[in-house]
């Protein structure tokens, strides 16, 4: 976890140093209570606060993507309504206090949205040996093809994005070993130089949570991201059946699907090439090994589906959302630099050695540390 700069350090406009202060003064206020706390593992307030500074700073840095500055001015006009305390009817120290714990549980507000969004912990949809079906490429390919308009369910995803992404995994380029068991047809494609490996459907944003009431909770949290972005318009899109469609999901090698829901790496967008990206990692040198040193990547439509739509007269599927996979690499960066993905991390980890009920009580902060990330997020700081 790193400490937000200083005044006279951090990168933002003249708008943000205005504020500015009032992040340090917060994260001040977190670390004092840290220090009456030794040996505490857990620190909410500290995570909150260096989310929200984290994220405003990000946002002024990477303005170039399409976004433009529109998410750094909402998180502005967001920041600054926090700190419109005058309904408290005391001043000095007390008015700092309230002021540090509106920004706190702001930037908890943020964490616990973006860790339903991005942060996936389900389990992989089924993989293509799954279905027995021996039918060829080309049968298989116009199959799914007039299927586009009706609704994708989580088993078809995968065999959508396979299809698209020519059977391969979209970073490494390695073939899927399922199907070309399934399909014999594609070894004919491999060459000497080819590798198959084991891969699975990742998404953007996350597919889990999906059902019931936790549907509605995701929706909220969708919603939040998206709206701070200024494209509320799309959170409704990622509801339901439709977290599955095309510009949501990639094929993407099993191992490197676990570290992409745990936002161990990203892609960021290069500009001025289309559907091409930068693959950064929080663990750059050993990621780079696991990964081929590829140090980007360029997304198409695998050539004979594109083919194939010519000839149908259709569009062809749609390539991973730009806007989505800029969505994810912000809050990618700030997880990692407030210290809320090993945060999140850590508890997951107790939460498997730690007898949550614990009857000496000494597990009593981390099941409400699980349940401040995971549960219902904090209402009345709400943009």
């Amino acid at each position: 976890m790193s400490s937000l700069p200083s005044l006279a350090d951090v990168k933002v406009d003249h708008e943000g140093r205005i504020i500015w202060p009032y992040i340090l003064e917060a994260e001040r206020a977190a670390l004092k209570v840290a220090s009456t706390k030794p040996g505490s593992k857990y620190n909410d307030p500290l995570i909150g606060i260096r989310v929200l500074g984290f994220l405003l700073q990000d946002l002024w840095l990477h303005d170039r993507h399409s976004f433009g500055l529109i998410p750094y001015k909402n998180l502005i006009k967001h920041i600054t309504s926090g700190l419109s305390i005058s309904g408290y009817a005391v001043r000095g120290k007390e008015e700092s206090k309230a002021r540090s714990k509106n920004l706190q549980d702001m930037g908890l507000y943020y964490r616990n949205h973006l860790i339903r969004v991005f942060r996936s912990n389900g389990g992989p949809i089924p993989t293509c040996s799954d279905h027995p079906s021996r039918q060829s490429l080309d049968v298989v390919r116009d199959r799914i093809l007039s299927e586009m308009k009706t609704p994708t369910t989580e088993s078809s995803a995968r065999a959508n994005a396979l299809m698209r992404d020519g059977y391969r995994c979209m970073l490494t380029g390695h073939y899927d070993f399922d199907s070309v068991i399934l399909h014999p047809e594609l070894e004919d494609r491999i060459t000497a130089n080819d590798t198959s490996s084991v891969t699975q459907c990742a998404h953007i944003f996350s597919e889990t949570a999906q059902d019931g009431e936790q549907k509605s909770e995701y929706a909220a949290s969708a919603m939040t991201i998206l709206e701070i972005f200024g494209l509320n318009n799309k959170a409704e899109n990622l509801v339901g059946s439709n977290v599955h469609k095309y510009f949501n999901i990639l094929t993407m090698r099993s191992d490197l699907h676990v570290l992409f829901d745990r936002l161990q790496f990203w892609l960021e967008e290069v500009m001025g090439e289309e559907h091409t990206y930068k693959i950064v990692s929080v663990k750059d040198k050993l990621f780079m090994t696991a990964i081929g040193r590829r140090e980007r990547v360029t997304f198409r439509v695998d050539p004979d589906v594109a083919a194939a739509c010519i000839a149908r007269n259709s569009d062809p599927p749609s390539l991973p959302s730009p806007s989505l996979l800029a969505i994810r690499a912000a809050c990618s960066r700030v997880a990692h630099m407030s210290g809320a993905a090993e945060h999140v991390d850590q508890v997951l980890r107790d939460l498997e050695d730690t007898p949550v009920m614990a009857q000496d009580g000494g597990s009593a902060h981390l099941l409400e540390t699980r349940l401040l990330q995971l549960l219902h997020p904090v209402d009345d700081t709400k943009p």
